[in-house]
Order: C-alpha cells, then sequence, then structure tokens
C-alpha cells in the first residue's frame, strides 16, 4: 500500500486509507486515474485524486466498465472460428477459457512467474498464437 503520506494527521484517516487501498488495487488491476487535479469536484471514485476521500471510498460504475473492457473482451481473429473468438477445435471451447478442461486452482497450471511483490503476483500462461491468460495472485493468510 502506497502508504507516503500516512505521516501527516491530515491524511492519516480511515477514509484516506480506504481510498488509497482501493486506488492501489485498481492500478494493480490496470486501471488510472480519472482525475488527477486534487481541487475539481469529487467524482465519487477511489480512481480520483480528490482533497475530500469520503465520497471516494470505492470503485464506480466507471472504473467496472473499464475493467470489463481490459478483461472480458474477445480478440478478433486471436484465435480462428467459433463465436467466442477461441478455436482450435473441440467444440468452440479455446484453451484460454477457464472451466475449458484448463485448471484453475493449480499454481502449476498458472505458468510462469512474470512478477512477484509482498503477497501479489502475476503469473503469464502463454497458449500460442496470442492466446495468455494472466493470473494475478494476492496471498493471504
Amino acid at each position: 500500500m502506497n502508504d507516503t503520506y500516512f505521516s501527516l494527521p491530515e491524511y492519516d484517516t480511515p477514509e484516506w486509507r480506504r481510498m488509497v487501498m482501493c486506488q492501489e488495487i485498481g492500478h494493480d488491476l490496470g486501471l488510472g486515474h480519472q482525475d488527477e487535479n486534487f481541487t475539481n469536484p469529487t467524482l465519487g471514485s477511489c480512481m480520483d485524486y480528490t482533497s475530500d476521500p469520503s465520497t471516494n471510498q470505492q470503485p464506480k460504475q466507471h472504473d467496472y466498465d473499464q475493467l470489463a473492457a481490459i478483461y472480458a473482451h474477445v480478440d478478433e481473429g486471436s484465435g480462428g472460428g467459433g463465436g467466442d473468438g477461441g478455436g482450435g477445435g473441440g467444440g468452440g471451447c479455446p484453451p484460454r477459457k477457464p472451466g475449458c478442461g484448463w485448471d484453475t486452482e493449480s499454481p502449476s497450471a498458472w505458468g510462469q512467474l512474470v512478477r512477484s511483490q509482498g503477497r501479489t503476483a502475476v503469473y503469464e500462461r502463454d497458449f500460442g498464437n496470442r492466446d495468455r491468460v494472466i493470473t494475478f495472485v494476492i496471498w493471504a493468510d
């Protein structure tokens, strides 16, 4: 967690901590800031810079829409055949789609470790033909 400013009493509050934690997780998942001007009216999203974090405690619909655009799309031409963007035969079930015979629970199936920092890790499994799965892990006790 980015705790740089928490040594200052005005930032060491539950509201600031919740907003910063939400924003850092948003960044880990690929979200950028919606606005970086602290004096603009609040956008009601933790991905907004603000001087009043009380209304920016969580993501808003725009953030979820951005995540859907990042993770839920299917690249055209990446697999050949099938309306689901997949290919590779076998009834239109691409190997990158969880539940299609791919073990998503076993760490050995996540592929190569790309990045590890503290309690987070990113793995990449490359199926070839531009098909790959990125697995983001937050380790918990």
